[in-house]
């Protein structure tokens, strides 16, 4: 066997005894080499993907800005962590996206300069961490409820409970624990309360807040539950379920302090949001707050953030629902 020959097959045989993926790019970027794990990472068979550009694994909004990213490793080689300060995805043959790291090297061989990628898929990883993340949030967000005395708890949109607070406990004739969910009591609003919980989708901007009374049952008070979307793992949504008696808490319309604990805004933040929560125009409410009108706009930028809405009319829609005007203590 020429020398040539035996060294490709010794590169060979070290892309296949690699635990993680591993493939060799040429000077154009195209695929030279890989072995069985590039294969069962993205789906694709060795065939499909020899020969073709690397970018085919990169996600579509990123695929312009790898091409250049990738000559500027060209043209200045070096050993490269990727996917540890900043978040990678590799695209599989169906389409999905999972989180990866890459490792690059270059390497200077008799079949020419080639760049050597290991990739390593940490989607699970990433996962785990972001759901400890999220928890970690949850729980603080069910704390502050539980310090303003309102009973919340957090479900994924399929019914599965996540996190409670003690307060719900109050609630157990309206509210019943069934295995791993929580189910409204009367029908007619539990039935509302499972298509609203599916249905809660923070980029649906349409609606903030779905609320829902829940009629007087042996002897307790009337409720009104309402459903906030919030951030799960992954890009997922998760619903923030609070529930209060009428007019609970109406007498704190706007209050400064509720609205910012309840969203974790700073003392400046929580004072813009609830003078645009009023009605007031950004204009306004820098003439209240003796500050300019630009301090204004970047200050509810930072609140439309916190919050999870995109405009003043939204806002005023969120701190009206949550905390019950007139109309809903009827």
């Amino acid at each position: 066997m020429p020398a040539s020959r035996d060294l490709k097959e010794q590169f060979r045989m070290l892309f296949e005894a690699a635990p993680n993926g591993a493939m060799a790019l040429d000077a154009a970027g195209c695929i030279i080499q890989l072995n069985a794990q590039i294969e069962k990472m993205f789906g694709y068979s060795r065939e499909e993907l020899l020969g073709r550009p690397v970018e085919v694994l990169v996600p579509v909004r990123f695929r312009q800005g790898h091409v250049g990213l990738r000559k500027k490793f060209a043209a200045i080689p070096q050993m490269r962590l990727l996917g540890t300060n900043r978040d990678l995805f590799g695209t599989r043959k169906d389409g999905s996206e999972f989180a990866i790291e890459v490792g690059l090297n270059f390497m200077a061989t008799s079949m020419g300069n080639v760049v050597v990628a290991a990739i390593v898929d940490i989607n699970e990883r990433k996962r785990a961490a972001d759901e400890e993340n999220i928890r970690e949030r949850v729980q603080e967000r069910l704390q502050v409820y539980e310090q303003l005395g309102i009973p919340a708890a957090v479900m994924q949109q399929t019914g599965q409970v996540v996190l409670t607070n003690p307060l719900f406990k109050d609630f157990h004739s309206q509210f019943v624990f069934k295995d791993d969910r929580i189910e409204v009591s009367d029908p007619t609003a539990n039935e509302f309360f499972r298509q609203e919980l599916a249905s809660i989708d923070r980029k649906n901007r349409k609606r903030i807040v779905y609320s829902h009374p829940v009629l007087a049952a042996d002897g307790h008070t009337r409720l009104i539950f309402h459903l906030l979307p919030m951030e799960g793992s992954f890009g997922s949504t998760l619903g923030l379920l609070i529930v209060t008696t009428l007019g609970a808490i109406g007498a704190s319309l706007f209050d400064l302090d509720l609205v910012q604990r309840l969203f974790d805004l700073a003392p400046a933040e929580a004072r813009v949001a609830t003078l645009i929560g009023a009605g007031l125009s950004p204009r306004r409410a820098a003439e209240k707050l003796g500050v300019s009108v630009k301090n204004v706009r970047t200050t509810l930028q930072h609140v439309f953030t916190k919050v999870g809405v995109s405009r003043q009319s939204e806002l005023a829609v969120l701190l009206a629902k949550l905390t019950l005007p007139n109309a809903l203590r009827k």
